[in-house]
């Protein structure tokens, strides 16, 4: 009897421990990885992974320069394997959706290669500019981590989505920074939106920033653009005024992103009824850092804060226009949908009354 427990006792170890093995040698993304491999049977039987690991379902080959600068300029739609589109920078699929906003920014948007997901990044490689592809990502490959097989992507991913990129890349850089400061440069070169009256691209005021400010006298209208620095410029304000402003926002292609004018607000299309439309308060601080915006006492971004300053900085001014680069706006992340990455913004702000009521 002992002898016919002990032997049962030996079995029952041995079935724990090849269960216990069994499950230590099942890869995380086995399950994935069938689903997505049987997926591509029925739908591309053809096709076959690139060096990378993903598929590229159609490709258009560009006529520009290979397109291995740091930054690159594309425009791309986002979509799960049933065709479902979760994103996009272009403005005829979000028409052919109706989910087009007039609001949104639709158009080339600029990557930092490095730092896209690795099917993404992937996915651009060995493209041209003015090139186009289509291509099929496994979910583990939907990573910000780099591995060298694919064995490790499948060992460490397990929050991955397989995922359809169409990509077109339009144009590349090294240098984003001399991007956004000759894009400034050229707009106030042609000003096609008319906003600087005397003002040169030379007439920058400090780097990555343009301001011109409008003073109105009874002797007539005179421009301020005088070079001055933000960070030591004295403002003629008290460190506890509050004044009232009215302001738009725009992108260089003079797409109006943001105003307190009602009229601007419907010219434009991005009128919202339950918005109101009315001056609103600005609060000085002891530099244009400490400027605040609202009831609420919110802080504002750099560029909007050092047009305001540099406003506060020569007596008579009653309006000014500030141009300036991402680095005083919103940066490499943009602003939801309606600003892009690395975007330079232009502000016209006004001072004004404080509203009645």
């Amino acid at each position: 009897m002992r002898g016919f427990l002990m032997a049962g006792a030996a079995a029952a170890a041995l079935m724990m421990a090849a269960g216990c093995a069994k499950q230590m040698s099942t890869p995380a993304n086995e399950a994935a990885k069938r689903y997505f491999d049987a997926w591509m049977h029925v739908h591309h039987p053809d096709l076959t992974a690139t060096e990378n690991w993903i598929y590229i379902e159609e490709e258009t080959a560009g006529e520009g320069k290979p397109a291995d600068s740091a930054y690159v300029f594309v425009t791309y739609t986002a979509m799960d394997l049933s065709g479902n589109v979760s994103a996009t920078s272009d403005s005829l699929m979000a028409k052919r959706l109706n989910t087009w906003q007039p609001q949104n920014y639709y158009g080339p948007v600029v990557w930092n290669r490095t730092s896209q997901q690795a099917g993404i990044y992937y996915s651009m490689s060995g493209m041209n500019v003015g090139g186009k592809r289509r291509t099929i990502i496994p979910g583990w490959l939907m990573t910000y981590s780099r591995y060298s097989t694919e064995e490790e992507y499948l060992a460490n991913v397990t929050d991955g989505t397989n995922s359809i990129y169409e990509i077109r890349i339009v144009d590349q850089t090294d240098d984003i920074t001399r991007w956004q400061v000759d894009s400034m440069s050229r707009f106030v070169g042609k000003d096609p939106l008319d906003l600087f009256v005397e003002m040169t691209p030379a007439d920058t005021t400090e780097y990555g920033f343009y301001y011109e400010g409008v003073i109105s006298s009874e002797e007539g209208i005179e421009y301020d653009f005088e070079k001055m620095d933000t960070d030591t410029a004295s403002t003629l304000f008290p460190s506890d005024t509050t004044v009232y402003i009215n302001y738009t926002g725009r992108l260089l292609n003079g797409q109006v992103f943001d105003t307190t004018i009602e009229k601007t607000a419907k010219d434009h299309n991005i009128y919202n009824s339950g918005r109101t439309y009315e001056p609103v308060s600005v609060s000085w601080g002891e530099n244009y850092s400490g400027i605040t915006m609202g009831s609420s006492s919110s802080s504002v971004i750099t560029g909007f804060a050092k047009t305001l300053w540099r406003m506060s900085c020569v007596k008579g001014v009653k309006s000014a226009t500030g141009l300036f680069w991402s680095n005083f706006g919103y940066g490499y992340s943009g602003s939801g949908n309606t600003i892009p990455a690395y975007a330079p913004l232009i502000f016209e702000i006004e001072f004004t009354e404080e509203p009645e009521g």
